[in-house]
């Protein structure tokens, strides 16, 4: 039981420093514009039902900027600027993680991500 709610607090701490340096950082106003018009729906389309606000799996919540770059049980989701180093990228092209499970995104959509 210790354990347990040790692991949590902990979790929490490097969640809630995680997203503090994540919301600190310089993010350009065209930056901001594409997130929000294409890079959030297509997340909410095809991540949130496993990784939003009510379901973690994995531990990865892919529904706020701070969270995405805080990752999940397997890593730090996404290295901004560099789509080769992001296990998002890899999951949704294939290459390690089958995400999302009912099908690979359209290339189109990876690009978007990528960006």
């Amino acid at each position: 039981m210790f354990h347990r709610i040790t692991t949590t607090v902990c979790w929490l701490f490097m969640t809630l420093l995680t997203m503090s340096a994540a919301n600190a950082a310089d993010i350009s106003p065209e930056m901001m514009k594409f997130f929000e018009n294409e890079v959030r729906p297509l997340l909410a389309e095809h991540c949130w039902s496993c990784h939003g606000a009510k379901e973690q799996k994995g531990d990865l919540r892919l529904d706020t900027r701070g969270h995405i770059l805080l990752g999940g049980e397997s890593g730090t989701s996404m290295v901004p600027g560099k789509p080769e180093k992001s296990l998002l990228i890899e999951a949704v092209r294939y290459e390690s993680y089958e995400m999302p499970p009912a099908g690979k995104l359209p290339e189109k959509q990876i690009k978007i991500l990528e960006k």
